[in-house]
């Protein structure tokens, strides 16, 4: 994908879409375009944004994990903390999705299409980072793979991936959701609920990489580079 570049015009941060998915998200946009208030789109969206975060857990996650190795410890601590992230991010999901208006399907719709980015004929759904953890990140990757002694900047990358949690809960939630009328009950109970996401996923990135060598750190940066989307200044 592209190379860390200080002349990179932006970059967002996104995980690639498998053509099935791609297909199958027009298809349900398509629907929704031609008869929004048509039985059972509201569980189908809910269904597909289900699939996006396992999509998203596979290679934010598993990808990385099959690459860097981990003190066994730390590995049974991060994956118990990332299925507890998976259950509570679905939960989220339905209690939102699965309550929306026809309406709020066709906001729902135009605006996931906005996060839907192609680069070299690949798709991605993807945010924009904001211009200092963009670059942040850039200097991260350069201090990986140059620097050998990585207690100095372990804390970077935590900060880093931290960053760029907080970043995604901004475009994958609390821009979508305030988009709708929800009601206040269901409201409160999903902004808890994503809070408790968001700081299990903040322990899983602590326990990952705050003691993690070179040589994996230096695997993670590749992984974290084909995730990088460039897209023109705004």
């Amino acid at each position: 994908m592209n190379t860390v570049d200080a002349q990179t015009p932006h970059l967002s941060l996104g995980f690639r879409l498998t053509p099935e998915i791609h297909t199958e998200i027009h298809s349900l946009f398509a629907r929704i375009e031609q008869n929004s208030a048509q039985t059972g789109l509201s569980a189908d969206a809910a269904d597909i944004l289900s699939k996006l975060l396992s999509l998203a857990i596979d290679q934010f996650y598993f990808d990385i994990m099959n690459q860097v190795q981990a003190h066994p410890a730390a590995r049974r601590s991060a994956d118990r903390g990332i299925s507890t992230v998976i259950k509570g991010a679905k939960l989220v999901i339905r209690k939102m999705v699965n309550s929306l208006e026809p309406h709020e399907l066709d906001i729902f719709s135009h605006y996931v299409e906005s996060l839907i980015l192609e680069e070299e004929g690949q798709y991605y759904m993807a945010f924009p980072l904001d211009s200092g953890t963009s670059n942040q990140t850039e200097q991260v990757i350069i201090r990986i793979r140059n620097d050998s002694d990585t207690s100095t900047y372990n804390h970077l990358i935590v900060e880093t991936l931290c960053g760029m949690t907080d970043q995604a809960v901004v475009h994958f939630y609390n821009k979508p959701t305030r988009l709708f009328k929800v009601r206040p009950f269901i409201q409160k109970s999903a902004d808890l609920g994503i809070k408790t996401v968001n700081k299990g996923i903040h322990f899983v990135i602590k326990q990952l990489m705050k003691k993690t060598r070179q040589k994996e750190l230096i695997a993670f940066s590749h992984i974290l580079e084909r995730q990088l989307v460039t897209t023109p200044s705004t």
